[in-house]
């Protein structure tokens, strides 16, 4: 590789991971995250290996934020040619609890920002012929999931636009697929734990995953980094769960 990728979430767990590979393979990369100490530490780990990477304070559910986010990076580090939407929330509550807010910044950050990141670089890349997009689902979207039903339906709409997109776009050289990740052991999954609790939950997630471990960042970055390649170039439309078999059916 050797062109410009914008990851959103950058900051920490899968896209931090996701960024450095990037990095390493020789792309300039756009880190963005809604916390930009986050982003700006990963953009350091890719200095310090001698890579070239750039940092951006991103919150993906303002469309005006990605529209001006996006045209900094054109002009910062070049047309973006790569583009991963890692960026998210998470939130557990019954039905009758969630608040309207709440389904509302869920549906913004997941479905919103995911479309608000492509609307904004795939132009760009139809004008060039040639692109590739890996958008983040989820095994919630793909079998439900209690006490999370909002996060489930916003990640189901990811998968419903990522077919969408990828039919719209194969014609001009546009491929677009999307990770389905299982619990990841990030900071996204420990939030709020530590210790004998953490290790606790971490135990009780691998016991419902048939190869027995919940998974790490870079199992699930190296899919994403395969998928952006040329080694992927016959796929799109695609949702790959990268779950331990959680989903497998």
């Amino acid at each position: 590789m050797a062109g410009v990728s914008l990851i959103t979430g950058g900051g920490s767990g899968i896209g931090r991971q996701t960024a450095i590979s990037l990095g390493q393979a020789g792309d300039a990369v756009a880190v963005a995250d809604i916390d930009e100490a986050a982003a700006r530490r990963t953009v350091d780990a890719i200095l310090g290996t001698g890579g070239i990477a750039a940092a951006y304070a991103l919150d993906v559910a303002d469309p005006a934020a990605v529209a001006e986010t996006a045209g900094a990076v054109a002009r910062d580090l070049g047309p973006v040619e790569r583009a991963v939407n890692l960026a998210g929330i998470i939130g557990f509550a019954d039905i009758e609890d969630i608040a309207d807010a709440d389904w509302r910044r869920m549906m913004a950050v997941h479905a919103g920002g995911t479309f608000h990141v492509c609307r904004a670089v795939v132009p760009g890349m139809v004008e060039r012929r040639r692109g590739a997009i890996v958008n983040t689902a989820s095994v919630f979207a793909l079998r439900g999931q209690a006490g999370a039903a909002h996060y489930a339906a916003a990640k189901a709409a990811v998968i419903a636009f990522t077919k969408s997109v990828a039919r719209e776009k194969a014609p001009f050289g546009v491929r677009v697929n999307a990770v389905s990740p299982g619990p990841v052991d990030t900071p996204f999954f420990g939030r709020g734990m530590a210790g004998d609790e953490l290790d606790a939950v971490r135990r009780e997630r691998a016991g419902t995953i048939p190869l027995g471990a919940v998974a790490r960042a870079e199992q699930v970055s190296s899919v994403i980094v395969f998928l952006l390649g040329d080694g992927a170039a016959h796929m799109t439309g695609q949702v790959i769960p990268v779950d331990g078999g959680e989903t497998m059916r």
